[in-house]
């Protein structure tokens, strides 16, 4: 598998590049062009940008990357708020009032296919009513839902920490314990190291 972590941006943070020689790219928050840049020089082929939630800091480099390689971009259906008001995007404490039209919107469950894995979709609301996971074999793309000893902020816009709590008691530590964790800031982790958290 290619397997890149990329700091992108002012808040640091990860974005993820994704597969075989077929890709994702999985929050592309800022530096649109060193991202770009890692595809090209991996002689890679992009299929998708997938996003965690609708946080600015999450999609800044979405336009530029949509247009570059003909991407489609996804996010969950709940997210259509967060990603359309820059005041539940936050893009307008940045000084801009970005708006984000998704390409397509996925539901808990779906699973994307490409040519030699797929990922599966885990809706884990909270830190924003359409924040989701992803899902490959033992390895979890967690979003600003679970970090190494933390989790997801849930005081933000349409957030709600109670909801944060229930989503990685639900859906991420029922998950193997040698699950990977890697969060949308941060460290990696293990489901089984958080365990002790909660």
């Amino acid at each position: 598998m290619f397997f890149k972590c990329i700091e992108v941006g002012d808040v640091v943070t990860n974005c993820y590049v994704f597969g075989k020689r077929e890709v994702v790219i999985i929050d592309p928050g800022d530096d649109a062009t060193r991202i770009e840049s890692i595809i090209v020089e991996n002689d890679l082929i992009p299929k998708a940008i997938l996003l965690t939630h609708g946080h600015f800091d999450h999609f800044l480099g979405c336009c530029y990357l949509k247009q570059r390689f003909k991407l489609p971009v996804y996010a969950h259906r709940d997210e259509k708020e967060v990603l359309s008001n820059p005041a539940y995007n936050l893009s307008y404490l940045i000084g801009s009032e970005i708006k984000i039209t998704c390409d397509g919107y996925f539901e808990d469950g779906d699973i994307f296919e490409f040519a030699d894995f797929s990922l599966k979709v885990l809706h884990t609301p909270g830190h924003t009513p359409g924040s989701s996971c992803f899902l490959y074999n033992n390895i979890l793309f967690s979003g600003d839902t679970l970090f190494k000893d933390s989790y997801g902020r849930g005081d933000l816009p349409l957030g709600n920490q109670d909801k944060v709590f229930e989503s990685i008691k639900e859906k991420l530590l029922v998950l193997p314990r040698d699950t990977k964790v890697y969060p949308g800031h941060g460290v990696p982790t293990t489901i089984g190291d958080e365990l002790k958290n909660f």
